[in-house]
């Protein structure tokens, strides 16, 4: 899969538009295609408890709310004890 920098841990935001490569030290795009071998950051988007509903919204379907939270598909995942890749 190719990831996109922003989805990269390699990647530092500096805006919503770009950022920096951790690994070069170069400015780079966000949306951009990441090298091969750079890995993935945990977001909703790549959690398996994830149910999009609309372009990039959904629900996060490990919660044990009523009703269930709303979550953000580039929201990131890196504390959330309920990912799951």
């Amino acid at each position: 899969m190719t990831l996109a920098y922003r989805d990269t841990r390699e990647f530092i935001p500096v805006d919503a538009d770009k950022g920096l490569d951790r690994r070069t030290g170069k400015m780079v795009q966000a949306d951009t295609d990441a090298p091969a071998g750079y890995t993935k950051l945990p977001k909703c988007k790549f959690c398996a408890n994830y149910q999009e509903e609309a372009t990039n919204i959904g629900i996060c379907g490990a919660s044990t709310m009523s009703p269930k939270f709303m979550a953000y598909g580039d929201m990131t995942a890196v504390t959330c004890e309920m990912y799951a890749d």
